[in-house]
């Protein structure tokens, strides 16, 4: 996470200078879905990684009323998907329960993307008309406020009612006739400068005492490669860990070149030959490089 999302936030920054006029701010999720929760009028967009925005986007449509509300668009250069942001609901399957609202808004986002704007207008007013009359399936159904609890289907057959009328409380949409997102090319930036800088090779092991996986993970040590640092869960408990910290059977040993030394492949091949004279059990390998004299790897948090 700490590399995904550093280079997430890395790229965001570099696309906002683009647009110095847009206000733009960097919150840690957690936080940050407090915030939305808190006070959604703050964001206009909120820029995510996969994840993070499948719950985030939740959280947002939750507070409208309902997850059913909300529809989802997925544009790439070449093609395009719309869906409910909700994914699907097997448990109320077939019972007409559920709210079409959140395919409704996935199809009028399809409509204005594909220049069906016309059509995409009379669609969402429809719907505005209706919510603002008070026809409400059961998710966002409240007594004293909506007028009428309906299915899926008599809440369908209510917007088609509806089309080609607008709300009068709600306000009723325009969409420009260029509403399509045309995204920009693709363009991959210059290579870095790659450099090999260690080696983190992943171990099972039972034990309980890093000392005792040092000792043995020191045996397959190269003159020139020296292990430097022991993590579990990331946290460094070799050298100089602490022994409150709760370890599990999975490792990570991180070997780094003696000053002056160069790494190659197969210095790490010899390595895990070694490992395997000595019996011990590697899981994976994950090779150290910097990018242009950046490391592009975490440090073992208390580093």
């Amino acid at each position: 996470m700490k590399q995904t999302d550093g280079l997430f936030h890395q790229v965001f920054n570099e696309i906002a200078l683009e647009y110095p006029e847009i206000k733009n701010e960097h919150w840690i999720v957690d936080i940050g879905a407090a915030k939305v929760a808190d006070s959604p009028e703050d964001f206009d967009v909120i820029v995510m990684a996969n994840l993070y925005g499948d719950i985030i986007s939740d959280i947002a449509a939750q507070i409208t009323g309902s997850v059913g509300l909300a529809g989802s668009a997925n544009i790439g250069e070449e093609c395009a998907m719309f869906e409910a942001i909700h994914g699907t609901a097997p448990d109320i399957g077939g019972k007409n329960i559920a709210n079409p609202s959140g395919l409704l808004q996935g199809a009028v986002m399809m409509l204005n993307h594909i220049g069906q704007t016309n059509t995409a207008e009379k669609i969402q007013n429809a719907w505005l008309k209706t919510i603002e009359d008070g026809i409400h399936t059961i998710d966002i159904y409240k007594e004293g406020v909506s007028s009428q609890q309906v299915g899926t289907k008599e809440f369908a057959q209510a917007v088609i009612a509806n089309l080609g009328q607008t709300p009068s409380i709600l306000k009723p949409v325009h969409y420009a006739s260029n509403s399509a997102l045309i995204l920009p090319a693709y363009q991959r930036k210059p290579s870095a400068n790659k450099k090999l800088e260690g080696v983190d090779i992943f171990v099972h092991w039972s034990g309980t005492n890093p000392n005792e996986l040092a000792e043995k993970i020191q045996r397959i040590e190269k003159e020139s490669l020296k292990l430097t640092m022991i993590t579990n869960r990331g946290i460094k408990v070799w050298p100089d860990g602490f022994k409150e910290t709760f370890c599990t059977d999975h490792w990570r040993c991180r070997f780094k070149p003696m000053e002056g030394s160069n790494l190659n492949h197969t210095d790490i091949i010899d390595l895990l030959h070694k490992a395997l004279q000595e019996n011990i059990d590697t899981i994976k390998t994950e090779n150290l490089y910097s990018f242009d004299g950046k490391a592009g790897y975490s440090l073992g948090q208390g580093q």
